[in-house]
């Protein structure tokens, strides 16, 4: 984590550095869409972003709507993808037409500047994006109400759960009142399967999973309208106090995230379940544990809190050429606006429409098999409506690995989880200050 603190106030400088340099072709004049000009769109991806886009791309309504533009893919991992873009913003050079962002790295743009102020005209974001889901419009706005991206994608957050798990142990993960409960439920769940005197099934694979629920996911929210970090201070306390009784009460498994151990936890009954993203469900059924089709649940937060975890946004960044600006915004707005691309793209990787139109789409009531038949799809679309908005700063990257420490200082370092607030608002107030 110390590492991740020190890369992410690096990137926040970048930020700074992009805006500097960029100021000058904000100015620039954007040449009109031309539908009987040929265009070469190049688009910055990550993950598994490429195939879906690629299948709206093929498909027959954008290729009726746009056959005179080809797109060009640039695609690496995830933070091979963020490190480039990051680089070449700063330095001012060339990038692709269209660049994607998962969530934790738009904030950093916000204030810090690069990419192009797609509420502007010609662009007019925010009347193109009247039907996205507020909390992800926001935290891609600045203060002064520039739009630096669009959300494509969003990640309401859930907890996937197996039901012949918590059946067995003759509890449930529904309706539960508060993550007080969901502890109390929990603890049936630990046991020695093997009687070798240790446990080894657990609730859920790591306590630091759920730091970030009770905080709207951290995505925004660090800093207060005054500009102030980490208040008010009882909600940041209390959410170090749920990581800290989670692993006092021996719930979690202690598995480092993506690791072998944790990916092949929720096959092999290590653990009953675990917060995640929509996306997640997605990935049990492709990858994780496609054999277990039909055990898998989804249900509410504790206490139906709405958070997100995750989610992609597109931008254009300033030093695209005038000339292709306008014709990256069509395809910008079509991959988020468009119902038939938001769909497209849900059916293909999961990934959850930012496009609330959709959400009364028939797709949205259909029972679910790996889920047992159940319609997660409607209490994803639940959760994304309620999500609140949240204030986002270029600071927020940073404010989220230091957070990040203190949830390490109370699970490691035994800290209280005042001591650890403490630690970590005089950090985030050194750095800004």
């Amino acid at each position: 984590m110390k590492k991740a603190l020190i890369l992410l106030a690096a990137l926040a400088g970048i930020g700074s550095a992009a805006f500097a340099a960029g100021g000058t072709e904000t100015a620039a004049k954007v040449a009109p869409y031309d539908s009987s000009k040929q265009y070469t769109i190049r688009i910055g991806a990550f993950g598994d972003l490429e195939t879906a886009y690629k299948a709206v791309f093929d498909s027959e309504d954008f290729k009726k709507k746009y056959p005179n533009i080809k797109i060009v893919f640039q695609t690496s991992d995830f933070s091979g993808h963020h490190n480039r873009l990051t680089t070449v913003l700063a330095a001012g050079e060339a990038t692709n037409d269209i660049e994607s962002l998962e969530i934790g790295y738009v904030a950093k743009f916000v204030e810090g500047g690069g990419l192009s102020d797609l509420a502007a005209a010609p662009f007019n974001g925010l009347a193109a994006g009247k039907d996205l889901v507020s909390f992800a419009m926001s935290n891609a706005t600045t203060k002064d109400g520039k739009l630096v991206a669009m959300p494509v994608d969003i990640a309401p957050a859930v907890l996937f759960y197996r039901k012949s798990l918590l059946d067995a142990a003759g509890v449930s993960y529904e309706g539960l009142k508060d993550w007080n409960e969901f502890i109390q439920v929990s603890k049936k769940l630990v046991k020695d399967r093997n009687k070798d005197g240790k446990p080894d099934q657990f609730a859920i694979p790591h306590a630091n999973e759920v730091a970030m629920m009770p905080l709207n996911g951290g995505k925004g929210g660090w800093f207060d309208a005054k500009g102030q970090p980490l208040q008010p201070k009882e909600k940041f306390t209390s959410a170090l106090k749920i990581v800290k009784d989670i692993r006092n009460a021996g719930i979690d498994g202690d598995l480092g995230g993506w690791s072998g151990p944790w990916t092949q936890s929720f096959s092999d009954g290590t653990v009953c379940a675990i917060v995640n993203g929509a996306w997640w469900g997605g990935s049990l059924k492709t990858w994780v544990a496609p054999d277990l089709s039909g055990d898998w649940r989804v249900t509410y937060l504790p206490g139906k809190q709405y958070a997100s975890q995750g989610g992609t946004y597109l931008a254009i960044p300033e030093f695209v050429p005038a000339e292709q600006k306008a014709a990256a915004w069509e395809v910008l707005k079509y991959l988020t606006t468009s119902p038939s691309a938001q769909l497209l793209t849900f059916k293909t990787i999961d990934a959850f429409p930012a496009l609330t139109t959709v959400f009364s789409d028939p797709v949205m009531n259909e029972p679910v098999p790996y889920f047992g038949g159940q319609k997660v799809r409607q209490i994803y679309a639940d959760v994304a409506r309620n999500i609140p908005s949240a204030i986002v700063t270029e600071y927020d990257a940073t404010a989220l690995a230091i957070f990040g420490n203190a949830v390490t200082d109370v699970l490691v370092n035994g800290k209280s989880a005042d001591e650890a607030y403490t630690t970590a608002l005089n950090e985030i107030s050194v750095l800004i200050d």
